[in-house]
């Protein structure tokens, strides 16, 4: 049975009896049935059904209380609409949106949440080569295009727009939210903790009413610790967990135990074990794109037994804090000060802040950043060619709806926006996620907005990273977990997993599809795992995320045949005849 699976058909009536069945077969519900649209979901999904044309699915919330930010209707939910025969409209909430794919199938327009709903419903897979060669170049950049050929994913804060005559379908896609008029408002204000520790708890406070039991997993990290203690009033409805690995840079317990004990809640600690842990194991579940990470089947598993311990417990996360709260090693707070104060106060007080963040004299700051300064502020999403045959990557990345408008705010800002996207990336990714209650409330809509409000020089004030949101919790935190410095690392723990199951690796990268495709300097790879040892350097990880792109490329059942390829289209599509596009 499938909790929080959703799946629809829009068009012929041979797909909608297809996927009739499919949701039978996963225990979802008919929810809508709006001439030739139908929908299913499973019985862990809001449902509000407004009027015979339209239903949303998912937890809408009304304002948000700031000024400003935009958020009318926020939260994590679908809307559908189909006013009349041959038409229908749906769009995702920003951010946190439920997940939703669509693709052309059979006689008809096939909506998902899940790839093993599409499955079930009929959906035949195309591996896309441009989509594995670009994954490959640009990594966590993530676009509508999956690695299925023909599925779509609906971008949180976009909307899609069909109609169907006949056998002509007609997809448009819009964006209905940008980051960028936020982040281009950006202005120094001397309330801005106070006004992040209210948007904190208005977000937090709006996800958790409705929720009887929540287990937040606590690293005991700055971010996740802001969630537990906004999450504390809410008493004995609130636990917490932590997975701690046997190498001291995985071992936050003590960090753990500090914010559990001033907050009063609850809190249960697992050791991490390897012992189960096979890099090469396939997926724990169907993905439209690479999803879990094998490194982290571990720790997965350990989080995942303490939320089916918890029983009905609602997950709470941290996720997306560093992004959110602009975590930076880079000098665009300095610059985009000088670009909006001029050399003055401010941009001292600025080159200040960068050298103590960054652990360097004025002096290298300043060089630094005069560097930066000269050669522009440009902020591509960073292209990697190591490992794999230049000549078979991509040189541009594929179109996003955010691509408009990066040009028109501060450095820091493009930055800032950058990391969100990188992290929403990983919402989906985790196995312990999977078909479970996650919520991320960092992420929540009308925070996002207020955190691009304001000024990237202001998020390192005193020296401290993330500066703004410490100030906004130092007094409901211990202080050391507001003002630490240092972060939990796992790079001991997948160090040793990747040495030890090097044999292993090496025959699925070497002889794996990407291999013969073309794509992998194979040369370079089977030298680097050929050394006894992997000290000072940090490649392992490069060869991992070709793990894990590897184990997803083999454990889908693929369509026998040409592999094709699909052009990238510019948000608007027309799909004729009856095969899937």
């Amino acid at each position: 049975m499938m909790e929080r699976g959703l799946v629809g058909s829009f068009g012929g009536p041979a797909l909608a009896a297809r996927v009739a069945a499919a949701a039978a077969r996963h225990g979802l519900a008919r929810i809508a049935g709006f001439r030739d649209f139908h929908l299913f979901a499973g019985r862990g999904l809001a449902i509000d059904q407004r009027d015979t044309d339209g239903i949303i699915v998912g937890e809408r919330f009304a304002g948000s209380g700031c000024d400003r930010c935009s958020s009318p209707d926020w939260g994590s939910w679908l809307s559908f609409t189909a006013p009349s025969r041959g038409h229908l409209h749906a769009a995702r909430a920003a951010l946190t949106g439920l997940p939703l794919y669509w693709v052309r199938c059979g006689d008809g327009l096939l909506l998902f949440s899940h790839l093993a709903l599409a499955l079930d419903a009929g959906l035949s897979l195309r591996l896309d080569v441009d989509f594995v060669r670009h994954l490959l170049a640009y990594n966590n950049l993530r676009t509508e295009r999956t690695g299925i050929a023909g599925v779509q994913e609906l971008l949180p804060g976009t909307s899609l727009s069909s109609s169907c005559v006949g056998d002509l379908f007609r997809c448009d896609v819009r964006c209905d939210w940008s980051p960028w008029p936020f982040a281009a408002t950006a202005h120094p204000r001397g309330t801005a903790a106070h006004e992040v520790e209210r948007m904190v708890d208005l977000c937090v406070a709006a996800w958790a009413s409705s929720r009887p039991t929540i287990l937040v997993e606590l690293s005991g990290g700055l971010d996740s610790s802001i969630v537990a203690a906004s999450l504390s009033q809410w008493g004995s409805r609130v636990a917490a967990v932590n997975v701690a690995t046997s190498s001291p840079d995985g071992d936050e317990r003590r960090y753990a135990r500090a914010v559990a004990a001033r907050l009063d809640i609850e809190l249960a600690e697992t050791l991490y074990s390897a012992d189960n842990c096979d890099l090469t194991r396939p997926p724990a579940f169907p993905s439209p794109r690479p999803a879990s990470f094998a490194v982290l089947d571990g720790i997965d598993a350990a989080l995942g037994a303490a939320a089916s311990a918890a029983g009905t417990a609602s997950l709470f996360s941290g996720i997306g804090g560093d992004n959110v709260f602009a975590l930076t090693r880079s000098v665009a707070p300095l610059l985009d000060a000088v670009r909006a104060r001029g050399p003055g106060v401010t941009a001292l007080r600025a080159l200040a802040d960068l050298a103590r963040v960054g652990n360097v004299s004025l002096w290298r700051a300043l060089r630094l950043s005069g560097r930066q300064w000269r050669s522009g502020t440009e902020a591509r999403w960073p292209r990697d060619e190591s490992y794999a045959v230049s000549g078979a990557l991509p040189r541009e990345a594929f179109l996003h709806p955010w691509d408009a408008g990066i040009d028109k705010v501060p450095y820091g800002k493009r930055l800032q926006v950058q990391a969100i996207r990188r992290i929403m990336d990983f919402l989906d990714r985790p196995a312990r996620w999977y078909d479970r209650d996650v919520v991320a409330p960092l992420l929540s809509q009308p925070l996002v907005e207020l955190c691009l409000s304001i000024p990237s020089w202001e998020w390192i004030a005193g020296g401290h990273d993330r500066a703004v949101a410490r100030a906004a919790f130092a007094d409901r935190l211990p202080a050391e977990v507001a003002w630490r410095r240092n972060k939990g690392r796992l790079e001991t723990m997948c160090a040793q997993l990747f040495l030890a199951q090097r044999d292993a690796l090496t025959e699925l990268l070497l002889e794996g599809r990407m291999a013969r495709e073309g794509l992998l300097d194979r040369d370079r790879i089977e030298t680097y795992l050929a050394r006894d040892g992997i000290e000072g350097d940090y490649d392992y990880f490069r060869l991992l995320e070709f793990v894990d792109l590897e184990r997803w490329i083999a454990s889908l059942p693929w369509t026998s045949g040409s592999v094709p390829s699909f052009a990238q289209r510019a948000y608007c599509a027309d799909f004729s005849g009856s095969g899937s596009t």
